[in-house]
């Protein structure tokens, strides 16, 4: 009872109290008076009045229809804040005390605030009173020098700011925030809690937020005449997109400057709220993007930010969860997660850089990762990037066009690092950026139009520029391939395809199109097989180096150099084949595109080594095997150290040189070559019929005989010696066939001098005798050849001699009556046609025949030559000696008298006989044993002829016929003339 009655004593007094000594007529007027003080501008306090128990345990003031009026030019509104209600809770000690107006509490309820700066920084709001000039000591009231508030609540303000000046304009609708601080002479300092806004906000007629809901919880630090605001652990909400804030803000109305010092960290934002608060403006340049996910990010932004300067912004952002899909990119991409750091003044240049911690991206089937940094973005952005990548690429078929008519299968991963400038991509300038990789290739299958590449497993390795060149014009980039097969094909044109291969290759800029790059190719594959049409190559394991360079003075012009080696390469062209085992090339080719001829454009000189190959030609019915080839070769100059060739029947050695190769293929000069051919067996026909005719203008017609089926017994023409070339060889042959006929231990020289074939010192061994031949053969035309020969044939059977030239017979038809073993000596000149019959009418020449012990036949004419003689009936008709020499000359033949022995009769003959088998000889006996020496004429022709008996020898004593050496001037005089042919070809050349 006792505390109940004094409880009500206390709510008496303060009503008496409220209500009798503190009412609103009096209060009001204490307040208006005191606000005043510290308010510059005009204001409109309504009713005031003191309350308790509202704001119990303290005493307030409320006052109904608050309002503060500062007109300012080109405002919105002359009034900076209009409310229904404002109630103020006053700290009365720090009244009593300090003379402090310590409001800890007030409320506004209901009202507008509009707070604006012109375009000189004039502003509205700067409406409290900062003079604490001390007042005459005879005023009774005294200013406050402080006010402090505990909790200022705003209850559905709307709040409008506009600041020319910054060209911005913030609208704030149903604001509900709690306020707490203390407002000592030009600071102010306090805690902004805002539960609830509406904001919309304008800068620079951009409208960045419209309608968007806020929350704020801001602990705030402000200078009002410095326009100072200070923040720390501020959050800040949009959307439910919420931002932590630290640091301090300050406008620089004289310098219009905005003095930055914030930082910010915001976690968990999904994008898609994020994109909705992008200004229109800027939303036509994602328009064909769509994104979403997860976005964190913190950051700091310091310096200065008006018209032309912009602060120093430090941002690191991190994107989760993401996917992307793009209008362009047919892909949707999935689990996107990116680490960036961003810094940028966006003015400096060198301070503006994106470093890119990590990116990472996935198609429905591939993915991308990259990491890195972009910086000088400002100007000409620099990337220095590491992508790793593992692509399937058929998603990439929907970005090729489809009249490209392309088509990607496979796989594709593999990492690439770049470092290059944005200029340096949009002109192309290869040679300032820096590319470097290594992509693997598998299951790789791209068509382009009818053109295919396929590979099971390749990897290519790059790098541009080339840091590890070779040489030092091969620095521009540089290739590797190694793959396990690699095909490339065109429909009806070629397919080529390698097997374990690795390819490098250096190069200089090959978009420099004045000159042939530098190009240095190195290979080494496990087999090569490529074929076009009728053309087909096969190599196993070739390898080697190809390098490529402009030529020095006229740079368009290549020169080449190649070492190439291999085992096994198979070649065919049609029905014809080319086989090696083993093939070593090392040369230098120089292109001359001047020349119209294509073996003159390209001029080569270098080594050829080639081991066990085969070519087989249509135009041959054999085949000519190569068991080793090694050649040294230059333009002029072919140098053969060692080639072994077989050709069906035939082998040789061939050793030697062949000059003016260039001058001969420019019409400069003759082909030359002096060479050693060293032979087990040759075939004399098949090798005529492979240089037959070379060099020589031949009709159709003629030129069609060669196309025929060739034999080695069966000759379609005769052979016509080549022209344009000189080529002298050294023969020795084993064994030597020319049709049924055989030669053994064949010696002596082989020349070919412009149409001239000339056989010279050859000796060799037949069946029937050895042998030694000096020969010229010249084909002006083919019904019109000539033929000389210096022809000995030693220890000759006579019936092998007639088989082997059938026409000497019709030089010495007495030839056919004896047999045995003699010595044959011939020198002549004809003409022959194109079945190589002699032209009789053309035929010079003299032969001599020496024999002993020669059987002379049984016949006829023996027995009538006999009779008349008076040989003894017992002498047998054997010849003891025979030897005789004869001339030709046309159709005539002049037998000069030689002794023939038999038994013991000896005998002189002569005289002479004609082509046409007619003639007419002396017999004269010069020893027997009759006393009488008897003679007799025998004339008329094989068939019809008589033996004309005379009364005496021409010869009657016994003599012995002098040698005329007719043979041996014919020698000299056919010397002579293949002297003056070789020697007139040369001086004529």
């Amino acid at each position: 009872i006792g505390i109940a009655s004094l409880l009500l004593l206390a709510v008496l007094a303060i009503s008496i109290i409220i209500w009798v000594v503190f009412t609103p007529e009096r209060i009001t007027p204490i307040v208006r008076k005191q606000a005043e003080k510290f308010i510059s501008c005009q204001s409109q306090i309504g009713r005031v009045e003191l309350t308790f128990f509202s704001t119990f345990p303290r005493f307030g003031l409320k006052v109904n229809r608050f309002a503060l009026i500062n007109p300012v030019s080109d405002a919105t509104s002359d009034t900076l804040i209009s409310v229904d209600e404002l109630t103020g809770v006053v700290d009365a000690k720090a009244w009593r005390k300090n003379k402090n107006l310590v409001l800890t509490g007030l409320r506004l309820s209901k009202g507008n605030i509009h707070a604006f700066t012109d375009s000189l920084g004039h502003s509205n709001y700067m409406v409290f009173v900062t003079d604490t000039t001390a007042q005459p000591a005879a005023e009774s009231e005294t200013p406050y020098t402080s006010i402090g508030i505990d909790n200022i609540e705003l209850d559905n303000i709307n709040l409008e700011y506009t600041d020319l000046s910054q060209k911005l304009k913030a609208v704030i609708r149903d604001l509900t925030a709690n306020i707490s601080g203390n407002i000592s002479d030009d600071r102010i300092e306090g805690h902004i809690k805002m539960d609830r806004a509406v904001i919309s906000f304008e800068h620079q007629g951009e409208k960045y937020l419209q309608q968007a809901i806020a929350k704020l919880d801001i602990p705030v630090e402000m200078v009002p005449s410095r326009q100072f605001f200070s923040l720390t652990d501020a959050s800040v909400s949009i959307n439910g997109l919420e931002m932590e804030l630290d640091g301090t803000l300050e406008n620089d109305t004289l310098r219009r400057n905005l003095y930055t010092d914030l930082s910010y960290r915001f976690q968990s934002w999904p994008v898609e709220k994020i994109v909705a608060l992008i200004p229109r403006s800027y939303r036509s340049s994602i328009k064909d993007i769509r994104a979403a996910g997860i976005l964190s990010s913190e950051g700091k932004i310091s310096g200065v930010l008006n018209d032309s300067v912009m602060p120093l912004v430090n941002v690191h952002v991190l994107y989760e969860k993401g996917t992307l899909t793009y209008t362009g990119f047919p892909h949707p991409l999935h689990d996107v997660r990116a680490d960036i750091n961003c810094r940028s003044d966006f003015k400096t240049d060198s301070l503006s850089v994106v470093s890119i911690n990590h990116f990472l991206a996935s198609t429905p089937v591939s993915s991308v990762k990259i990491k890195g940094a972009v910086d000088h973005f400002l100007t000409d952005a620099n990337f220095a990037l590491t992508t790793d990548a593992d692509l399937m690429l058929e998603e990439l078929n929907a970005l090729i066009p489809d009249k490209m008519k392309a088509n990607l299968n496979g796989r594709a991963f593999g990492r690439i690092v770049s470092d290059f400038r944005l200029s340096q991509l949009k002109e192309t300038k290869l040679e300032k950026m820096n590319l470097s990789g290594s992509l693997t290739l598998a299951g790789f299958l791209a068509t382009y139009d009818s053109l295919t590449l396929l590979t099971n497993h390749s990897k290519i390795n790059f790098e541009l520029p080339n840091r590890k060149a070779t040489s030092k014009n091969t620095g521009f980039a540089s290739f590797a391939i190694d793959a396990d097969n690699l095909e490339a094909r065109k429909i009806n044109g070629f397919r080529a395809a390698m097997q374990q291969g690795a390819l490098s290759m250096e190069t200089s800029d090959i978009r420099d199109t004045t000159r042939i790059p530098h190009l240095v190719l190195s290979f080494d594959l496990g087999s090569f097989k490529g074929d076009m049409d009728t053309l087909s190559l096969a190599v196993n394991h070739p390898h080697g180096k190809l390098g490529i360079a402009p030529r020095s003075g006229t740079p368009r012009q290549p020169e080449i150099e190649l070492d190439f080696a291999s085992n096994e390469l198979t070649s065919t062209f049609g029905s014809n084949k080319a086989e090696f085992k083993n093939i070593n090339i090392k040369g230098d080719v120089v292109n001359d595109k001047s020349q119209e001829d294509i073996f003159l454009q390209w001029l080569a000189k270098g080594f050829v080594d080639v081991d066990h190959g085969k070519i087989s030609l249509t135009t041959l019915p054999y085949s000519l095997e190569i068991p080793s080839v090694k050649m040294n070769f230059e333009p002029e100059v072919f140098t053969i150290d060692e080639s072994r060739i077989k050709l069906d029947k035939s082998d040789f050695n061939l050793s030697g040189s062949l000059h003016n190769v260039l001058s001969y293929f420019r019409g400069d000069s003759i082909l030359r070559g002096r060479f050693n051919f060293v032979s087990d067996s040759t075939n004399v026909l098949q090798l005529m019929t492979l240089t037959n005719g070379i060099g020589n203008e031949e009709t159709k017609e003629e030129a069609g005989a060669k196309d025929e089926a060739l034999s080695d017994s069966v000759n379609t023409g005769p052979y016509m010696v080549p022209k344009g070339i000189d080529i002298l060889l050294h023969a020795d042959v084993y064994k030597a066939t020319y049709g049924k006929d055989t030669a053994s231990n064949i010696k002596g020289e082989v020349r070919v001098s412009d149409g001239i074939l000339v056989l010279d010192g050859l000796t060799f061994s037949t069946p029937a005798a050895r042998m030694q031949l000096t020969a010229m053969y010249k084909t002006p035309r083919r019904n019109h050849l000539f033929l000389g020969i210096d022809y000995h044939m030693l220890d000759v059977e006579i019936e092998e001699l007639l088989t082997m030239i059938p026409d000497i017979d019709t030089l010495m038809p007495m030839l056919r009556s004896f047999r045995g073993k003699a010595e044959f000596h011939m020198a002549l000149e004809t003409y022959l046609d194109s079945l190589y019959n002699v032209k009789k009418s053309t035929v010079r020449g003299a032969s001599s025949l020496s024999g002993t012990n020669l059987v002379l036949l049984d016949g006829e004419r023996f027995t009538d030559i006999a009779k008349t003689l008076k040989f003894n009936k017992k002498t047998e008709n054997r010849v003891d000696t025979l030897s005789a020499e004869f001339t030709v000359f046309r159709d005539e033949i002049e037998v000069f008298p030689f002794l023939i022995v038999m038994d013991k009769y000896k005998a002189v003959v002569s005289g002479r006989h004609n082509f046409d088998l007619t003639f007419n000889y002396n017999i004269s006996v010069v020893d027997s044993p009759l006393p009488i020496k008897l003679a007799l004429d025998v004339r008329g022709n094989e068939k019809d002829y008589k033996c004309i008996p005379l009364t005496a020898s021409k010869y009657p004593d016994f003599w012995r016929p002098m040698r005329k050496n007719v043979v041996e001037n014919k020698q000299l005089e056919l010397r002579n003339m293949i002297r003056e042919s070789l020697t007139k070809n040369v001086i004529e050349r």
